[in-house]
Protein backbone atom coordinates (compact mmCIF):
# COMPACT_ATOMS: atom_id res chain seq x y z
CA UNK A 1 0.00 0.00 0.00
CA UNK A 2 1.41 3.68 -1.01
CA UNK A 3 1.56 6.27 1.18
CA UNK A 4 -1.04 8.30 -0.95
CA UNK A 5 -3.32 5.25 -0.17
CA UNK A 6 -2.76 5.19 3.25
CA UNK A 7 -3.40 9.17 3.52
CA UNK A 8 -7.27 8.29 1.37
CA UNK A 9 -7.68 5.22 3.45
CA UNK A 10 -7.99 7.30 6.97
CA UNK A 11 -9.05 10.63 5.51
CA UNK A 12 -12.02 8.51 4.56
CA UNK A 13 -12.67 6.83 7.67
CA UNK A 14 -13.90 7.52 11.27
CA UNK A 15 -11.00 7.53 13.88
CA UNK A 16 -11.09 6.09 17.10
CA UNK A 17 -9.93 9.25 19.92
CA UNK A 18 -7.19 6.73 21.22
CA UNK A 19 -6.16 3.02 20.82
CA UNK A 20 -3.21 0.37 22.15
CA UNK A 21 -0.93 -0.13 19.09
CA UNK A 22 1.05 -3.05 21.42
CA UNK A 23 0.93 -3.89 24.64
CA UNK A 24 1.64 -0.98 27.09
CA UNK A 25 1.62 0.81 24.00
CA UNK A 26 -1.31 3.59 23.77
CA UNK A 27 -1.94 6.52 21.37
CA UNK A 28 -3.91 9.18 22.70
CA UNK A 29 -4.61 11.22 19.63
CA UNK A 30 -4.35 8.75 16.78
CA UNK A 31 -5.49 11.18 14.03
CA UNK A 32 -2.18 13.47 15.30
CA UNK A 33 -0.27 10.11 15.04
CA UNK A 34 -1.75 9.28 11.97
CA UNK A 35 -0.84 12.87 9.98
CA UNK A 36 2.46 12.95 11.44
CA UNK A 37 3.79 9.40 10.15
CA UNK A 38 2.37 10.10 6.62
CA UNK A 39 3.81 13.94 6.77
CA UNK A 40 7.26 12.00 7.51
CA UNK A 41 7.03 9.16 4.97
CA UNK A 42 5.99 12.00 2.29
CA UNK A 43 9.20 13.67 3.48
CA UNK A 44 11.61 10.73 3.74
CA UNK A 45 10.07 8.30 1.87
CA UNK A 46 9.56 4.64 3.11
CA UNK A 47 13.03 4.04 3.69
CA UNK A 48 15.14 2.02 6.22
CA UNK A 49 15.53 4.45 8.90
CA UNK A 50 11.48 5.61 8.63
CA UNK A 51 9.57 1.77 8.38
CA UNK A 52 8.89 1.77 11.57
CA UNK A 53 6.06 4.99 10.56
CA UNK A 54 5.17 2.89 7.86
CA UNK A 55 4.64 -0.28 9.97
CA UNK A 56 2.72 1.52 12.81
CA UNK A 57 0.27 3.02 9.39
CA UNK A 58 -0.06 -0.25 9.04
CA UNK A 59 -0.68 -1.77 12.09
CA UNK A 60 -3.09 1.55 13.21
CA UNK A 61 -5.30 0.28 9.93
CA UNK A 62 -4.91 -3.01 10.61
CA UNK A 63 -6.57 -2.61 14.74
CA UNK A 64 -9.05 0.06 13.27
CA UNK A 65 -10.43 -2.64 10.59
CA UNK A 66 -10.62 -4.96 13.36
CA UNK A 67 -12.75 -3.07 15.36
CA UNK A 68 -15.35 -2.75 13.13
CA UNK A 69 -15.64 -5.76 12.07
Amino acid sequence: MTIDELEAHFSGIDLPQSLELYPGTKLNNVAKCIDTHITLLKIHGNVRPFECFYDRLIKIKEIIENQHE
